[in-house]
């Protein structure tokens, strides 16, 4: 392994305006633009008035949509005391893009009561409208990482100590990227999800389908689950499959959690939206979240109409050959190099592809 140099974050330093994404100035709208008066025809006149009228159509049909959707966001467990303001380190020492919004997915187990608020996932969810992709980033939760105000500790155990804010900001303060907002659910409302979409179909090796079908009980029953490039899982099956861990690794954990959310969006887009709805209804209640009902009721319907389309890109912190394996206070705990892996993140979210133009390092 290369020789490695930790860094604790500073909370004096900062990123010039090329490295903190997202802080040029927004091009002048309507400049050289000429109206020109002309003689006005009736031929012209209809055709204005049936573009208006098509106009308010539209106009008509989306606020329907709109206030049916706000109708079920109002039942989701909104948080209106967060997100706040990390105290930790200054906004401008964070980097971030206004064309992407980083949401932070957490889970829960609340079944185990010794870890009932321990997070056992954290994973980030990016929409980046600059490049149309979504971007999955898993954090391990055995990174040793200082939780302000805690000390030194797994990150998991930040939702201890200071439930979804402390995560937040504990990953921006090691981390230096700009989380947005949060969405917490516990297991059990994972498995409605994958069973409400009909179940999800991922590949899984002879050595998980043995693993599971050997060492995993649910209700007294071994999980028979079969090998194959694509394996059928209901929703209980899908949870195992996400929580496998002792069979190998804590990254390859995190790799079946990214293969399954990356199928269950897949299923998203071929779900009808009679069963979105219902979806929504069952489960909006359960889940926890500092998206207010408009911001939720924005976000849908940006999936409805754009994110849905967009390519699906996975990644992992740490990044690989940016950490190595130590034990702390008893424990078996992955060291990262900082530096590193906020410059992989940073890339990874905020990079540029080649072939799209972007217009994401303007402010708007």
């Amino acid at each position: 392994m290369d020789d490695i140099y930790f860094s604790k974050p500073s909370k004096n330093k900062g990123h010039n305006s090329q490295q903190n994404r997202g802080n040029g100035q927004r091009p002048p709208k309507g400049d050289n633009i000429d109206i020109s008066s002309g003689r006005k025809s009736s031929h012209k006149n209809k055709f204005l008035r049936s573009i208006i009228a098509i106009v308010l159509v539209i106009v008509i049909i989306f606020c329907g949509g709109y206030g049916y959707i706000y109708n079920m966001m109002v039942k989701i467990n909104y948080n209106e005391t967060g997100h706040k303001d990390n105290v930790y380190v200054s906004e401008g020492e964070l980097s971030y893009n206004n064309k992407v919004q980083n949401i932070l997915l957490i889970g829960v187990d609340r079944r185990v009561s010794d870890e009932s608020s321990r997070s056992d996932t954290m994973l980030l969810l990016s929409i980046d409208r600059a490049n149309q992709k979504i971007k999955f980033t898993s954090f391990m939760r055995d990174l040793w990482v200082d939780i302000p105000d805690s000390g030194y500790a797994k990150l998991n155990a930040a939702c201890t100590y200071g439930g979804a804010q402390l995560v937040m900001d504990t990953i921006e303060y090691n981390f230096n990227i700009r989380i947005d907002n949060y969405i917490m659910v516990d297991f059990e409302v994972f498995t409605q999800i994958v069973d409400k979409l009909g179940g999800v179909d991922v590949e899984v090796t002879e050595k998980e389908s043995d693993y599971m079908g050997s060492s995993v009980k649910e209700n007294g029953k071994l999980l028979d689950v079969p090998a194959g490039e694509r394996v059928h899982l209901d929703g209980i099956q899908a949870l195992w499959y996400c929580r496998i861990r002792k069979l190998d690794s804590d990254f390859m954990r995190t790799y079946r959690q990214r293969k399954v959310m990356t199928a269950l969006f897949e299923k998203v887009k071929d779900a009808r939206i009679t069963e979105l709805k219902d979806l929504a209804t069952d489960i909006l209640p359960s889940i926890e979240t500092d998206l207010s009902p408009k911001a939720l009721t924005r976000l849908s319907i940006g999936f409805v109409f754009s994110y849905i389309r967009y390519d699906v890109e996975q990644a992992r912190i740490p990044a690989d050959k940016s950490w190595k394996s130590a034990t702390k206070k008893g424990q078996s705990v992955l060291l990262a190099d900082l530096d590193k892996n906020k410059t992989f993140l940073e890339d990874f979210l905020y990079s540029e592809d080649k072939d799209v133009e972007d217009e994401s390092t303007t402010a708007s």
